[in-house]
């Protein structure tokens, strides 16, 4: 087990934001939480990444977690060309036992010489996400967390980014953030569905298309486009 998650509280001011959440994450999975907006999907990231304060139990036995934001273009500096920030990222890391940094760059797909030259201005939003899942695997993270990878991006530039996310099952494990069902359908292992702070189930991914334990998991099963499944 790679992550604990064990009876998590999150109040802000008078709010119950989160009430008693519990899951676990394996070695090499991709962990899908799905829930509409508001749902506290992306405060579990937040107390996860210890940005907030919280009461329960939050175990971790990997080597980094690695946060990619809605918008990634918000956390690279528009001064610096993309290269010597993926450079910059993994030093910080003393002793890092992350990949080469060209080598993590040709497995996302992306072009060492062009990111030499580019600047953040230069790339689409799916070269962005691909970037910080560039610089994930150059600090050797264990663990990574998207929040919403794919909400800003059109149809085809999704199924790319989702394809690396997929393809990186190897080097470290996903949780995957989202509002968007069909995102779940397409790359997760297992999923879990939130709403309003409590967790209505966890499912593997195909038990949980085939028949959702939850009336929260029928209804977004049956909003969704795959709801001939």
């Amino acid at each position: 087990m790679l992550l604990k998650v064990e009876n998590l509280n999150v109040f802000y001011k008078n709010k119950h934001i989160l009430k008693d959440v519990s899951f676990d994450i394996e070695e090499n999975e991709i962990f899908s939480i799905v829930g509409e907006s508001g749902s506290g999907k992306s405060t579990i990231a937040k107390a996860i990444m210890g940005l907030i304060d919280y009461n329960g139990l939050i175990e971790y036995k990997g080597k980094d977690i690695f946060m990619i934001f809605q918008d990634p273009g918000n956390y690279l500096d528009p001064l610096f060309n993309v290269y010597s920030q993926i450079k910059m990222v993994k030093e910080a890391v003393k002793e890092s036992s992350g990949m080469d940094i060209d080598k993590a760059i040709n497995l996302v797909g992306l072009n060492v010489d062009e990111l030499k030259k580019k600047y953040p201005h230069q790339l689409s939003g799916g070269q962005k996400q691909r970037v910080m899942i560039a610089m994930s695997l150059a600090r050797g993270s264990s663990l990574v967390i998207a929040d919403e990878p794919t909400s800003s991006l059109d149809v085809l530039i999704q199924k790319d980014v989702l394809c690396a996310f997929k393809n990186m099952k190897d080097y470290f494990s996903s949780i995957i953030i989202t509002h968007d069902i069909d995102v779940v359908y397409y790359i997760a292992d297992r999923v879990m569905v939130l709403k309003d702070g409590i967790v209505q189930e966890i499912s593997k991914k195909d038990d949980f298309f085939k028949s959702p334990k939850s009336e929260y998991g029928k209804t977004l099963l049956r909003n969704s486009y795959l709801s001939n499944y």
